[in-house]
């Protein structure tokens, strides 16, 4: 992807300009978390990417962390439409095998979000004000809900109320797996090694046979 370009940032004065600004940045991070991790990018990093400099950052947001919670946030719904419309196909004619696939795909289709989701922790309750990790956890609290009515809904003899509290345990399996199924490019070059083989782990096949035995 081509580095974005914006034009001077103290004229962003109108409500429009203001959004597209924000709009960049949450863009040229996406890219930079995708492409070297959260850990590695830098306030100064992002602020090149959009072509400007790291003080104008903080014109739009308070940090690193704070742009990190909003790229999750909008991947969290594109995620969230994607589950969402699988389950809906499967209205009071779903089995539990049916669910697994979806949920299981969804995440494996949903590549940034599955990525982003690994550093939740971390970040939230060390690097975020309280308001911002407030408003994290009732907006996930909200989408547990939408998930726990879907999966009742598409699983026959289920209710929500029994389903919500199986949600929380579907994101932290898939934000901890994540990465034990995708290590980095030197570890991924030792684990070609036939010796080695056992060491791989499948995220589908792994997350599958978690999600069955959860929902059965």
């Amino acid at each position: 992807m081509p580095k974005s370009k914006l034009p001077p940032f103290q004229r962003a004065r109108q409500p429009k300009q203001i959004e597209q600004r924000r709009e960049a940045i949450l863009e040229a991070a996406l890219v930079l978390f995708q492409k070297k991790g959260l850990e590695n990018v830098t306030l100064a990093d992002i602020a090149e990417k959009v072509g400007t400099v790291k003080s104008n950052i903080y014109r739009y947001f308070d940090s690193r962390e704070h742009i990190y919670l909003r790229v999750l946030q909008r991947q969290a719904a594109e995620w969230e439409k994607r589950v969402m419309a699988g389950l809906d196909a499967l209205k009071r004619k779903a089995t539990a095998a049916k669910v697994a696939e979806v949920l299981t795909r969804s995440f494996i289709q949903s590549v940034e979000y599955s990525t982003l989701i690994t550093v939740i922790n971390p970040v939230l309750e060390k690097a975020l004000s309280p308001e911002l990790v407030m408003d994290f956890r009732s907006a996930f609290f909200e989408r547990r809900k939408r998930l726990a009515q879907a999966l009742a809904a598409a699983l026959p003899g289920t209710h929500t109320e029994e389903m919500f509290p199986l949600t929380v345990h579907i994101f932290t399996h898939a934000a901890g797996l994540w990465p034990l199924c995708h290590p980095s490019s030197e570890s991924e070059e030792l684990l070609k090694d036939p010796e080695r083989a056992h060491l791989n782990l499948n995220f589908e096949i792994e997350m599958k046979r978690f999600l069955l035995r959860l929902l059965r």
